[in-house]
């Protein structure tokens, strides 16, 4: 997203506005994580972590055809909203899921695994960016949440209705 955000602005003709859009989706950031932890949770975090995905996919797709800076920034904010309650469940479902001697490594390769991930997916983005413009790699944004999407999807199969207790 962040590449593709500075991208739009610039292609604009305004990088000011680049810091706004920014603002948009990581105020949402902390109002979607401060209401995850404050709402009641039911049902399994396997499948939380699948609706999540959906939604952030879902959000994500208007960014690839929008051109109004009003409609972006909505758009990015909802995004916003999704983004930290992904990162809490992973973090419940790494936890849940490793014996406690291996937990701090357990989550050392989770963090690793998503900076390459993010590193990766600029990478790409920046690619796609320089030759088709700033909706192209918000469209590469949209197309790995709707691959994270199928990934949670996939792991509700296998899952038990919710996750075991250590």
């Amino acid at each position: 997203m962040q590449v593709s955000v500075a991208a739009y602005a610039v292609g604009r003709g305004t990088p000011d506005a680049a810091a706004l859009l920014y603002l948009a989706a990581n105020c949402t950031n902390l109002v979607g994580g401060w209401a995850y932890g404050a709402w009641c949770h039911g049902g399994s975090p396997r499948r939380r972590q699948a609706t999540a995905a959906a939604c952030l996919t879902l959000a994500s797709l208007p960014l690839t055809f929008l051109d109004a800076p009003l409609a972006v920034g909505a758009t990015l904010a909802l995004t916003g909203l999704a983004v930290p309650v992904l990162l809490i469940l992973t973090s419940v479902l790494t936890d849940s899921s490793v014996p406690r001697a291996v937990l701090t490594q357990a989550f050392t390769w989770g963090n690793s695994a998503s900076a390459a991930g993010s590193a990766g997916a600029a990478a790409v983005a920046g690619r796609v960016v320089d030759a088709g413009g700033a909706h192209g790699g918000f469209g590469v944004a949209a197309g790995a949440a709707a691959v994270m999407t199928v990934l949670a999807l996939g792991g509700l199969r296998g899952a038990s209705p919710a996750v075991p207790p250590k």
